[in-house]
C-alpha cells in the first residue's frame, strides 16, 4: 500500500478528501490527516514519512511552503501535491520551485483526475527506484568483478600461497553461479604478429567479447585486466560433454572476433574447479598463453599432465646445453638448424618460453666466448655483439622469431667481422680516440683531422665502410658503455648519462630507448633475470 498524508486547515476539505475517494480501492493507505504543517512535520519526525503528501499552502503555525521546505531540507523521499485556490498562483509557483511534483486547484477538484495524477507520479517513482536499483546492482556486480580480477592476479616468477576466494565477498557472483558446482577461467588476448597494439582495436575486442559472453547462459564476463579479457565459464554437464561444449563456445568467439574485427587471438582455458579457487584457475588460463609461443594463436586448455615440475625442466635445459656445445664444434650449419627445430618441438611440450629464452641467451653467450677466445671475432666486445632484443624476451612473439633472430645474429657476426673497427686500419686512430673520449664532446671535424681527410669525404667514406654515420657510431659506443655500466654497477640513469657524455639525462633516456628498444628500467630488470 502507498502511504498518503493530507494537510489542510479546513475541516471540510480534510473530511472531503477522506470520504469522496475510496483510497484503499486504489492501493493507498491514509498515513495521517493534519490541520497544519507543524502537526504534519512533528508526526513525520516521530512516526515516519508518507509516500505521498497532499498539502494546502495557507495554514496557521506552519504553512505549506514551510512544511515543504522542511521536507526537502531533510531529504525525505516524498511525492508532494499542492492543494491550491485559484487566487494562490504565486504560492503555487513557489511550491513548484521547491520541488513539488504537481498542484490541484480546489475549485476544480476531480477525484478521477487526482487518482490519475497520483498513479502517474507513483508509477514514475517506482520506475525510477527500479532503475536506481538496477544501476546499483550493476555497479555492485562490476565492483565484485574488478575485485575478483585484482585478487586473482599472480605476480610473475613468485610462488604465492593459495588464496581462497570467499563467496561471502562476492554475493552477486555467488548468486549467479549458485546452480553450478565448478567453474573454468577463460583468458583471451590478441596475438599480434607485428607487435602492434592499437588501443582502439583492444577496446573493440573487449566490447565484442563482453557482448558474446553476455549472450550465453554459460559465461560471466569479468572484463579487461592487464591487457587480457577474462571470464568465467560453467556448464550443467560434467566430463567430456562439458569440455566439448565450452571449448566449442570459446572457438566460436575466436572465429567471431576474427571475422568481425580481423583480430587474431589466443585463448587459455583452465581446468574445472570451485569458485573459491579462482586464483589458481586464472593462473592456469594465463599459463596457456605460452603455448602460442610455439604453436601460434588458438585455444589452449590446461591439463595437469602438461604441467612439468621445475626439476625436469632444468635437467632438460642442461642436456640441450651439452648438445649445443658439441654441435658448435662438430656440426654443420644445416645440422644445427635442424637441431634447433627439434628443440622447439620438445620445448612446445613443456610450453615454456622462459626456458626457450634462457637457452638462446646462454647459447649466444657461449658462441661469443668461443669465437672471441679463438680470435675469430676480432674487434668485437660481448656487449656490442649482443643485439638489444636478446636482453628482453618481450621482443619475441614466437619460437621462430627467437630462433631466427639467433641464427641471423650468428650469420651477421660471422659475415661482418671484417667490417669491424679492427679491420679498418685507416680508422684506427678514430676508434681509439672515441673509445678514450666517448664521455667528452666529440665532433666530426676532429675525427676527420685525425686521418687528414676533408670532413665531407671522411663522413661519406666512414658511412660507406661502417654502415652507419659517425654520429651513430659514437652513439652506439656510448650506449654500449652505458649498458655495461648498468650491468656491472646498476647505476641510475642520471649517473650513467653523466659518465657516457650526456649532460641531459632525459635526452640520454630517449637515446637509450631508441637504440636498445628498451627503457633503462626495463634493461635493468632484464639483467636481474639473465642466466649467469
Amino acid at each position: 500500500m502507498i502511504k498518503l498524508a493530507i494537510v489542510d486547515d479546513e475541516s471540510l476539505v480534510r473530511v472531503g478528501f477522506q470520504t469522496i475517494i475510496d483510497w484503499q480501492a486504489f492501493g493507498y493507505e491514509l498515513h495521517g490527516v493534519y490541520r497544519n504543517g507543524k502537526e504534519a512535520w512533528e508526526a513525520f519526525c516521530q512516526n515516519g514519512t508518507p509516500d505521498v503528501l497532499l498539502t494546502d499552502i495557507r495554514m496557521p503555525e506552519m504553512d505549506g511552503l514551510e512544511l515543504i521546505r522542511h521536507i526537502r531540507q531533510a531529504d525525505m523521499d516524498m511525492i508532494i501535491l499542492v492543494l491550491s485556490s485559484y487566487e494562490e498562483f504565486e504560492y503555487t509557483r513557489k511550491s513548484i520551485q521547491l520541488g513539488v511534483q504537481d498542484y490541484i486547484p480546489k475549485h476544480l477538484f476531480d477525484p478521477e483526475e487526482l487518482i490519475a495524477t497520483l498513479s502517474r507520479l507513483t508509477d514514475k517513482k517506482k520506475n525510477a527506484v527500479q532503475e536506481q536499483m538496477q544501476r546499483s546492482h550493476s555497479n555492485a556486480l562490476d565492483e565484485e568483478k574488478q575485485r575478483l580480477m585484482t585478487h586473482s592476479r599472480m605476480l610473475p616468477g613468485i610462488i604465492a600461497p593459495a588464496v581462497v576466494m570467499d563467496p561471502v565477498n562476492y554475493p552477486i557472483l555467488s548468486e549467479m553461479l549458485k546452480h553450478t558446482s565448478s567453474v573454468r577461467w577463460v583468458t583471451i588476448h590478441s596475438w599480434l604478429v607485428n607487435h602492434s597494439d592499437h588501443a582502439s582495436d583492444q577496446s573493440a575486442l573487449g566490447f565484442l567479447l563482453q557482448d558474446l559472453m553476455n549472450k550465453t547462459v554459460y559465461a560471466v564476463p569479468l572484463g579487461v585486466d592487464r591487457g587480457s579479457f577474462h571470464g568465467l565459464l560453467f556448464c550443467d554437464e560434467q566430463g567430456q560433454e562439458e569440455i566439448l561444449m565450452l571449448t566449442g563456445l570459446v572457438k566460436e568467439w575466436i572465429d567471431t572476433v576474427k571475422q568481425n574485427l580481423a583480430i587474431t587471438v589466443v585463448a587459455g582455458l583452465s581446468e574445472s574447479r570451485s569458485f573459491q579457487e579462482c586464483k589458481m584457475l586464472r593462473n592456469q588460463a594465463e599459463q596457456m598463453f605460452e603455448c602460442s609461443f610455439f604453436k601460434g594463436p588458438g585455444l589452449y586448455r590446461f591439463e595437469l599432465e602438461r604441467d612439468p615440475d621445475p626439476e625436469p625442466i632444468e635437467l632438460q635445459l642442461q642436456q640441450w646445453q651439452q648438445q649445443f656445445a658439441i654441435l658448435m664444434k662438430q656440426a654443420s650449419y644445416t645440422e644445427f638448424k635442424k637441431w634447433l627445430d627439434v628443440v622447439g618441438e620438445e620445448l612446445s611440450r613443456l610450453h615454456s618460453p622462459d626456458t626457450a629464452f634462457r637457452l638462446i641467451q646462454w647459447m649466444l653467450k657461449v658462441y661469443l666466448n668461443d669465437r672471441m677466445d679463438n680470435n675469430l671475432l676480432s674487434g668485437i666486445d660481448e656487449v656490442s655483439a649482443v643485439p638489444s632484443p636478446f636482453f628482453s624476451k618481450g621482443h619475441f612473439l614466437t619460437w621462430n622469431d627467437l630462433k631466427n633472430s639467433f641464427l641471423e645474429t650468428v650469420e651477421h657476426l660471422e659475415a661482418s667481422a671484417g667490417s669491424k673497427p679492427g679491420r679498418h686500419p685507416w680508422l684506427e686512430p678514430v676508434f681509439v680516440y672515441v673509445k678514450e673520449h666517448f664521455a667528452d664532446s666529440i665532433r666530426l671535424e676532429e675525427a676527420a683531422k685525425m686521418v687528414n681527410l676533408n670532413i665531407h669525404y671522411f663522413s661519406h667514406r666512414f658511412s660507406q665502410e661502417m654502415g652507419m654515420t659517425f654520429l651513430e657510431y659514437v652513439t652506439q659506443i656510448r650506449i654500449r658503455k652505458s649498458m655495461q655500466l648498468i650491468r656491472e654497477f646498476q647505476l641510475s640513469a642520471e649517473e650513467v648519462a653523466s659518465r657516457v657524455g650526456y649532460p641531459n639525462s632525459n635526452y640520454f633516456v630517449k637515446v637509450f630507448k631508441k637504440v636498445t628498444g628498451m627503457t633503462v628500467s626495463e634493461f635493468k630488470s632484464s639483467q636481474v633475470s639473465k642466466l649467469n
